[in-house]
């Protein structure tokens, strides 16, 4: 599972999100590696800071090759009934998961975008 909460509370979201993207593009290659399949499990929750936001913008902004089509999602508790709890509500989140989820793959971040990323994850824990 990916968690974005605790990590979020130790490192600050910019420094902890950087660090899960990479994170998983080495649980990726490793998986290449020995031809297994991996998927994914994401935490999601009502605060940024909990592994909330947009949906689409979320599953996105996932490193390449991590979403084949399928995503695994568990939501958090205290935001199921308002994302879930009317027929309305519930299709209008599937619709979302599915479209991000089928939409177009994310692209690779260059090499000077990661340098740049990579200081201000630094920075951004030692401020």
């Amino acid at each position: 599972m990916i968690g974005y909460s605790d990590s979020g509370k130790d490192a600050g979201r910019l420094s902890t999100a950087w660090q899960l993207y990479k994170t998983q593009e080495e649980l990726i290659n490793v998986a290449k590696k020995f031809g297994v399949k991996l998927t994914m499990f994401h935490g999601l929750g009502g605060t940024v800071g909990r592994g909330g936001g947009p949906t689409r913008l979320a599953i996105l902004s996932q490193p390449p090759d991590t979403i084949h089509g399928s995503l695994r999602v568990t939501v958090q508790g205290e935001v199921i009934e308002q994302s879930f709890g009317e027929e309305h509500l519930c299709f209008r989140k599937l619709q979302r998961f599915c479209a991000a989820t089928l939409g177009n793959p994310p692209i690779s971040p260059q090499s000077e975008w990661r340098a740049l990323m990579d200081d201000m994850a630094v920075q951004s824990v030692t401020i």
